[in-house]
């Protein structure tokens, strides 16, 4: 039995990255705001550290191998998941089966027109029901419908949506002039996109007089259409706009901020702060010092910062990995489902006349060409004649002038 849900609960905590887990603290929003450094595409090289960076790097890749698990990881880019919690009203009410679960949910999403394909995804992530799709229109379906359930088989459920947009729906425009303001480039872009978000200037390490921007786009259609006009007009200047391509996804904990390991095998029982790295206790209390501190090297910079020689040695290595794994076949890059069009052959029956007579651009009265008529027949045989006719005296001459050279000779 499925009864329907009003209001659909969304968790607050924002997924930080791809370790995150259910449960633990979440990060503060005063951390947040003054993390100004730990951006998504932000690389700064240390043009003075190469030698030291090629020694620790080998050094690294000596001391530590990277597993499979997390090389299959860094190429994975699954649609998140929603979950589902039940909460039972008494001890006699027994949790249904994923499968069961999953059934029942796409039987009462299917009765309120959600258009959905079966989920691709069913199983359990500590005591909430995980479930996923693969198909972006199924995913941006699910996330925009409020007609989810209340309960399954008379046991009260929650829903929870994923919060953020997936790199799934990134786009990119290139080439734009460093003097145009970012509220002017974000205006122009939302008169073209209107479901336009996060907006952001990629950064480079290398100075250009050109910018390239990523953003989000929320509705399909727009991004589809996007991705099929190819251009955008900026400012009266048309640039190109393509999918924004993620790097290798790393493998690190939300927990201890250490990589190798995720959130579910930390051996760290406290939580430390992203920043500073002190161990919290309790959210409320915590007062971060805003000085950044590595969980790898214990530098002066944040745990993941391009700045750091082990996460520069780890991707390094994890790039090495991937490289061979895709060589040999091991792993295979997961691509955005394409829709082929589907053709029937009946639909595009044989010409019956195709040698038809093509009509004039100019509308000049054109024959058919198709074979020589009896007139064209004629007059090639007259210019045969004539031909063989000027040839007759032509040789005389050459024989004369042959004879008179002789002669003289």
């Amino acid at each position: 039995m499925v009864h329907a849900q009003p209001d659909v609960l969304t968790p607050n905590k924002h997924r930080l990255n791809d370790s995150a887990g259910s449960g633990g603290l979440p990060t503060p929003k005063q951390q947040l705001s003054g993390n100004k450094q730990f951006q998504d595409n932000e690389i700064i090289l240390d043009e003075t550290g190469d030698n030291r960076q090629v020694d620790s790097t080998s050094k690294y890749m000596q001391q530590h191998k990277i597993p499979f698990d997390q090389v299959k990881r860094a190429v994975s880019g699954n649609l998140p998941c929603f979950y589902i919690t039940f909460h039972p009203t008494n001890e006699d009410q027994k949790v249904p089966s994923a499968f069961n679960a999953a059934d029942q949910m796409f039987e009462y999403l299917k009765q309120q027109n959600v258009q959905i394909n079966r989920f691709s995804f069913v199983g359990w992530a500590g005591a909430k029901l995980k479930l996923g799709v693969n198909d972006k229109e199924d995913y941006i379906n699910l996330v925009a419908t409020e007609e989810w359930p209340t309960s399954i088989m008379n046991i009260p459920i929650a829903i929870e949506k994923p919060k953020y947009i997936p790199n799934f729906f990134a786009l990119a425009i290139r080439y734009i002039p460093r003097g145009m303001d970012y509220e002017f480039v974000k205006e122009e872009i939302s008169r073209s996109i209107v479901s336009v978000v996060n907006l952001k200037r990629i950064q480079y390490s290398y100075n250009r007089k050109i910018d390239d921007y990523r953003f989000h786009v929320k509705d399909l259609q727009e991004y589809n259409r996007a991705l099929n006009m190819r251009r955008i007009s900026i400012g009266n200047v048309m640039v190109p706009i393509t999918r924004f391509l993620e790097g290798y996804k790393l493998t690190y904990c939300t927990r201890c901020w250490r990589v190798g390991h995720m959130r579910n095998k930390c051996p760290t029982a406290t939580a430390r702060c992203q920043i500073c790295l002190q161990e919290i206790t309790d959210i409320q209390k915590h007062n971060c010092s805003q000085q950044p501190r590595c969980a790898q090297c214990d530098g002066n910079h944040h745990s993941l910062s391009s700045q750091c020689e082990s996460i520069k040695s780890y991707k390094v290595q994890l790039k090495e990995e991937v490289d061979n794994a895709l060589a040999r076949g091991a792993i295979h890059r997961s691509e955005s489902n394409k829709q082929v069009p589907i053709f029937n052959q009946d639909d595009f029956p044989h010409l019956s006349n195709p040698n038809r007579n093509k009509v004039s651009a100019w509308r000049l009265k054109q024959g058919p060409a198709h074979q020589p008529t009896i007139e064209f027949t004629e007059i090639t045989e007259v210019l045969t004649a004539l031909n063989n006719r000027t040839r007759e005296p032509t040789d005389r001459l050459e024989k004369i002038i042959l004879k008179y050279i002789q002669n003289c000779t």
